[in-house]
């Protein structure tokens, strides 16, 4: 079952910043009303900005409005879901104490950090670590759509696997 959360991402220079390892562009995040959300997502790397459909995306725009999609699977190995037209992205969150950390499938940690009692809770129910108890893991897969786009929750439809035959 998807879990859905519509945010608003508004261009804030004053959050850019750098690592070693990649550059972070910084947005506001907020309520579709304007309300500033209470998460620790605030910057996001180049393959953030594109899962999320921001940056080039903004077309010049300084905010946009996206539904982001949280599809909860059993494991690492389920069937990727599919959105037509959109990106999806496995990842899995990893709760240690009172912060989850999303990893990407090799198990590289992202800069993306969710903590029990600081961020909101409709944003902690939607990542899902409200659903873990500590050093459990959850794995799913991420989108970032269009507001108006149907998400359906039905599992993803398993394609036959093709194999090389020697002839």
């Amino acid at each position: 079952m998807s879990r859905t959360l519509i945010l608003l991402f508004r261009r804030d220079p004053s959050r850019d910043h750098q690592t070693e390892k990649a550059d972070f562009v910084g947005y506001q995040p907020l309520w579709p009303d304007g309300r500033p959300v209470a998460i620790g997502l605030d910057a996001f790397c180049k393959h953030g900005q594109r899962l999320l459909g921001l940056n080039r995306h903004l077309a010049g725009c300084e905010q946009k409005q996206i539904k982001l999609v949280c599809l909860p699977l059993s494991g690492r190995d389920d069937q990727l879901n599919r959105i037509p037209g959109y990106r999806v992205r496995r990842f899995f969150l990893l709760r240690t104490g009172k912060i989850g950390r999303i990893h990407f499938m090799d198990g590289t940690p992202t800069v993306a950090t969710f903590e029990l009692g600081g961020d909101e809770p409709r944003v902690i129910h939607w990542i899902g670590l409200d659903t873990l108890a500590d050093g459990e893991t959850l794995w799913f897969d991420l989108a970032a759509v269009e507001v108006d786009t149907a998400v359906t929750s039905s599992p993803p439809v398993a394609r036959p696997r093709l194999q090389a035959v020697a002839v």
